[in-house]
């Protein structure tokens, strides 16, 4: 069973292993460029007291990507799942947006 997830620290070692103690900003920083580097849109991210949010992006569209929020306490595989609906949605947009198809 997968373990819940109820903080950037948490969330980053179930990522990317353990790492030294950071400050939260460090933490979605981290997990935000990592997210906009290795998804095929560039997904978006970002956290709060309440959760996290991922979205799509689609560069030089006017469409806005749908967020996808998952409160604390959730898997890595609700957020796998999340971020894995999020980059095919701003895939999608780019692909609409620019005339093409997938």
């Amino acid at each position: 069973m997968n373990q819940t997830i109820n903080n950037l620290a948490g969330l980053y070692e179930s990522l990317y292993g353990k790492d030294t103690d950071k400050s939260d900003e460090v933490y979605e920083a981290r997990i935000s460029k990592i997210i906009f580097k290795c998804t095929d849109c560039g997904c978006v991210f970002h956290a709060d007291e309440k959760g996290v949010m991922v979205s799509g992006y689609a560069e030089g569209s006017d469409s806005e990507c749908p967020p996808h929020y998952l409160p604390w306490g959730f898997t890595i595989d609700e957020f796998n799942n999340a971020l894995t609906i999020a980059d095919s949605e701003g895939c999608e947009a780019w692909y609409e947006a620019n005339g093409e198809i997938e």
